[in-house]
């Protein structure tokens, strides 16, 4: 045994070294300086680069030039505020208390029922200006009038099914219903957004596709295997991969704080247009980008002291939305790119509009401000842990989406048959769950303007396949009721353009009844005292998600008059074995024959 260490005290002709203590703080200042000298340096040189870029061809430097826009934007902006419009403020805040009192007096001033008569006049013109126009615009088509109904009709389900109808507050439902068609008609409707749009998702697509190099490396034939027909790469070993690599990236963005400056951003603008708090605005935003659990990490500091009616809009927020990481594998399934970066844009907003219909805020919540709010803080101290930590965190979630489309697709599988079984003892075989699934869903997808074929029976045919995918989705999982998009592209069984866009647009978001116990178990595990709240709103919140996903896809009825099909990837050009085989039994016989 070795001897036993034993700590001392400091004995009183031991004393501080204070050189010691002073050369610690100068080398710390001089690492300091070498820090902003090589951030100087690596500025310096990125403009030097992009002069060169421009200098060589404007039209290949387009993507450096809207990021340096951009962050210069955002540089302005911030200097105004930091440097004009603050100090300006804090010498005249009685000034602009009172004017801000007097404006208010205007605009809060009412006849009867409290309801203010300037704002309401306003409202009531440019909304009616607004939709008017829509409206005229989609005139002549009759499944584009039936999408904007169907709009109408979603609403009006809302209200009915709302905890507080008397409670509900119009500015977050009329906000996030005009900021659903204001990005539409900005990515879909006009030229240049929708050029920009199909640039951005083929940029998302080409960054994302980088993670067959590394899944290549790392599972050799089995993710890459040769092109032969009826031979297929294996899904949990190639789309599903990209999640780890989008989480390594997302925790990298984070620890940078790129991530807290973009949800910033974002968020404060939901909040002023729709007049939404902190923490749901914030969660929101970040359900563009990233998925239900992120979004939900990045507000766990607030989750405590949130009311029940934020706690159902970020719930709601999270149902409505898609992973980022998830895109390329849903592209494969044929879903069109630009249909789903778009989606997810427009479904932010309009969430927290659905969620305030179906929950309205009757507390007082204590998350006012987005500028006061906290982050939670990471743990990691460089990039590279970051990178580690995020790729393992994100790789659990392949093997939970892989375990769950094995048990789900088993069970529609058996579902399919003991129906049909059923069926056939009343001489109805043909009966399935899907078709069921589409008899419960039809109405909502006849209203959605799901189909615009010119004869009423293929109308019918395309409008019940949306709903019968419609259904999937909400029974099992979007992932399964894309592929079945995809199979049901390639059969041929739908055709019709406009049936494949609103099936894309309905189908993403994770409002599935399989993601009640993900999202109970995610907000529980970081709030164990609202357990309660949670399950409380939690049905209200699937429905909300629900709603929010099939009212984007009615906004897209609206507004695009020609839709593309993105149909999936084909193999005509594989080896056919059953060929080769046919080919040598020939010779063979040939050969036999002849001795």
């Amino acid at each position: 045994m070795g001897e036993a260490w034993e700590l001392k005290p400091m004995g009183e002709d031991e004393s501080f070294d204070e050189d010691k203590l002073i050369t610690f703080k100068e080398e710390k200042r001089w690492v300091k300086w070498v820090q902003w000298a090589f951030a100087v340096a690596i500025i310096i040189g990125a403009h030097i680069y992009l002069g060169f870029s421009i200098a060589y061809s404007f039209e290949g430097a387009l993507f450096p030039v809207v990021m340096f826009s951009l962050i210069y934007i955002y540089i302005a902006c911030y200097l105004i505020y930091r440097y004009i419009v603050k100090p300006v403020y804090a010498k005249n805040e009685e000034a602009f208390d009172n004017c801000g009192h007097g404006i208010e007096r205007v605009f809060t001033w009412s006849l009867f029922c409290n309801i203010p008569v300037l704002p309401s006049v306003i409202a009531i013109i440019v909304l009616g200006g607004f939709f008017g126009w829509i409206i005229w615009d989609a005139s002549g088509n009759e499944a584009r009038l039936r999408s904007f109904g169907g709009i109408i009709m979603y609403v009006v389900l809302c209200v009915i099914m709302s905890a507080n109808p008397h409670r509900i507050k119009w500015r977050p439902v009329i906000g996030g219903v005009v900021q659903q068609f204001i990005i539409g008609l900005i990515v879909l409707k006009w030229d240049g957004g929708r050029d920009a749009l199909s640039w951005a998702s083929d940029q998302v697509v080409t960054f994302l596709d980088y993670t067959m190099v590394g899944t290549a490396f790392t599972y050799g034939f089995v993710s890459d295997p040769p092109n032969i027909c009826g031979f297929g790469s294996i899904f949990l070993y190639t789309s599903l991969q990209i999640i780890i690599y989008f989480g390594a990236i997302v925790s990298v963005l984070y620890y940078l704080g790129v991530i807290e400056a973009v949800l910033k951003v974002v968020g404060l603008l939901m909040q002023y247009s729709l007049g939404t708090t902190s923490a749901e605005s914030l969660n929101a935003a970040a359900c563009i980008f990233l998925g239900q659990t992120e979004a939900a990490i990045l507000i766990e500091p607030a989750l405590e002291t949130m009311t029940s009616s934020e706690i159902h809009a970020v719930m709601t927020a999270g149902f409505a939305c898609i992973a980022g990481s998830l895109f390329s594998a849903y592209i494969s399934f044929g879903a069109c790119p630009s249909y789903l970066l778009s989606a997810s844009v427009m479904s932010a907003g309009a969430s927290l509009g659905v969620a305030k219909l179906l929950y309205p805020e009757i507390q007082v919540s204590s998350q006012k401000k987005i500028s006061d709010f906290k982050f939670k803080k990471m743990e990691e101290t460089n990039i590279l842990e970051c990178i580690s930590n995020g790729a393992v965190h994100s790789s659990k979630f392949v093997f939970e989406i892989g375990a769950n489309l094995i048990v789900y697709l088993a069970l529609l599988a058996f579902l399919n048959a003991s129906i049909a079984w059923l069926g056939g003892l009343v001489g109805y075989p043909e009966l399935s769950f899907n078709e069921i699934l589409g008899y419960c869903f039809f109405p909502l997808a006849y209203m959605m303007g799901a189909s615009d074929a010119p004869d009423p029976q293929v109308n019918l045919d395309e409008t019940l396949k949306v709903a019968q995918l419609m259904g999937m989705k909400t029974v099992l999982n979007e992932f399964i009721a894309y592929q079945s998009l995809a199979d049901m592209i390639r059969s041929g069984t739908l055709t019709g353009a406009r049936a494949q866009m609103i099936a894309t647009y309905a189908l993403c978001g994770f409002s599935n009844i399989s993601m009640i116990g993900s999202q109970l178990g995610i907000l529980g595990g970081m709030c164990p005292k609202r357990k309660a709240t949670f399950a409380k709103v939690v049905i209200r919140a699937l429905v909300a998600g629900s709603v929010t996903c099939f009212m984007t896809a009615c906004v897209a009825g609206v507004l695009v008059d020609i839709p593309v099909s993105c149909p999936p990837n084909s193999n005509d050009d594989c080896l056919n074995l059953d060929a080769v085989v046919e080919y040598f039994k020939n010779k063979q016989n040939e050969t036999a024959s002849f001795f």
